[in-house]
């Protein structure tokens, strides 16, 4: 621990109870993107931010895409150490998921409750108490009369819950305000191996594509007893078609599915090896067992192999009781997560191709595909890495753990599409968080944690 760290350290200690009010002050704001009941207590939300930057003396803009506004914070000259220092872009959001079910909450998702060294809220975990954290360390500097040892720019946008739909263009409209060396995000997760959770650094991110699948038949809803096995039933050939998705060793059968798919080194092989993986408390409470690709073990198939899954399946009768009908289509939602080196557009085509290339009699295909994002990563030998595991261990002790995740952050390809910047994606989620769900909370433990981290953050980044 250096000298010049502690006392920031120490500030962060003693100004916890302040920090824990304004951050339940932002999550009692009920800023659900995705219904427009909610619509001014979005923008409420961004006014909160924007306010508390500006006090914070930053060079604060609020910036209108067509949708919910994104709020940009930028340090000046004066108030940073070196101006020649690299300039970090924190990147988080202020809305969150919508409540329901209420009556599945212990206490209001609007009334921030503290209970077990904990904060019960909608959007304590996702992301706003994550968003706090930072901004929090950021505070801790300039507060105590510190200049900052780098540049930093928040972007702190509102429609990350309903897509991100408008920050695209934000980006594209102002990339010289957004200009950076580097991004920071804290919208994930720690590490939680046998060991108990640990801080961790995620380097790699799945893309994701999603199509919505229909297959038209007769023009109505027909009687099953006068038309079945007369002409072709949507939902049967359907059903037959997705079955061929897979080979018996749970491989994707699309030609040229995995011809690009990035090897697993045996280094990173090694290096998993050691995480200390616990299979049976990752599937155990959701009561399964593994299952998937032949040949790869639970970890492997989660970081760095594509997957392919039917998320939804609907048409002809779905209510109660019997109706026997050929119903008039047939739809399902498949998605699809795809690790570095495959091109989301490129898979488009592929399945697109092969939906194509199946006899499904006189039916015809309507094919929707809900967007793409391509997968990231990060070297594991970045200077950028290697400054963020500096400041995690100064602050814990124990070099943070290097994970790749399964899922996908789309915006964090936009970051190196749109910007060019890498990105470090440092959280302190935990899994059991409920975030989404009734009762999400954050501990106010990893709070406090996650302030201190992102403050050795700054100091470590500020020197390279």
């Amino acid at each position: 621990m250096t000298t010049e760290l502690q006392p920031l350290l120490d500030h962060l200690i003693t100004d916890h109870d302040h920090a824990v009010k304004r951050m339940c002050d932002l999550l009692a704001i009920p800023s659900v993107s995705t219904d427009p009941a909610y619509a001014d207590d979005v923008k409420r939300a961004a006014r909160w931010h924007a306010e508390d930057f500006k006090q914070l003396g930053l060079e604060t803009h609020v910036l209108e895409g067509g949708g919910h506004p994104a709020v940009v914070a930028r340090t000046t000259d004066a108030i940073v150490e070196d101006p020649a220092s690299p300039r970090v872009l924190f990147y988080g959001h202020y809305d969150v998921q919508p409540p329901d079910p209420l009556e599945l909450w212990t206490t209001p998702a609007f009334e921030p409750t503290i209970r077990d060294g904990k904060v019960y809220a909608r959007g304590a975990c996702d992301d706003k108490g994550q968003v706090m954290m930072f901004v929090e360390a950021l505070r801790a500097y300039l507060t105590t009369g510190r200049k900052l040892p780098c540049h930093v720019t928040l972007l702190i946008e509102g429609e990350e819950e309903c897509g991100s739909v408008t920050l695209p263009k934000v980006m594209a409209d102002h990339k010289d305000l957004l200009a950076a060396d580097l991004c920071v995000v804290s919208d994930t997760s720690m590490w939680e191996g046998k060991a108990g959770p640990a801080p961790a650094i995620t380097y790699a991110l799945r893309g994701l594509v999603y199509y919505d699948l229909k297959l038209y038949g007769p023009s109505r809803d027909l009687h099953s007893g006068v038309y079945g096995g007369t002409l072709p039933n949507p939902a049967t050939v359907l059903a037959r078609v997705l079955g061929k998705l897979f080979d018996k060793e749970n491989r994707v059968t699309i030609p040229g599915f995995y011809n690009d798919v990035a090897e697993l080194t045996a280094e990173e092989r090694a290096t998993w090896d050691t995480l200390g993986f616990d299979e049976s408390q990752y599937l155990g409470d959701v009561g399964a067992e593994p299952y998937g690709e032949a040949g790869f073990s639970t970890l492997e198939r989660r970081w760095a192999r594509p997957s392919c899954d039917v998320n939804g399946l609907y048409g002809g009768y779905m209510g109660e009781g019997a109706k026997t009908v050929i119903p008039a289509f047939a739809g399902a939602k498949v998605s699809f997560r795809i690790p570095a080196n495959m091109d989301p557009h490129k898979l488009s085509e592929q399945f697109e191709n092969w939906i194509q290339s199946h006899d499904v009699g006189n039916c015809r295909w309507e094919l929707t595909n809900h967007g793409v994002a391509h997968p990231v990563a990060t070297p594991t030998d970045s200077p950028w890495v290697d400054a963020a595991s500096r400041a995690i261990e100064q602050v814990t002790g124990k070099p943070p753990v290097l994970v790749r995740e399964g899922a996908t952050i789309p915006v964090v390809a936009d970051f190196k599409t749109e910007l060019g910047l890498d990105t470090l994606l440092i959280g302190f989620g935990l899994n059991s968080d409920s975030i989404h769900s009734p009762d999400e909370h954050f501990g106010l433990d990893r709070f406090l944690l996650g302030c201190k981290c992102h403050a050795a953050l700054l100091a470590s980044l500020g020197s390279e």
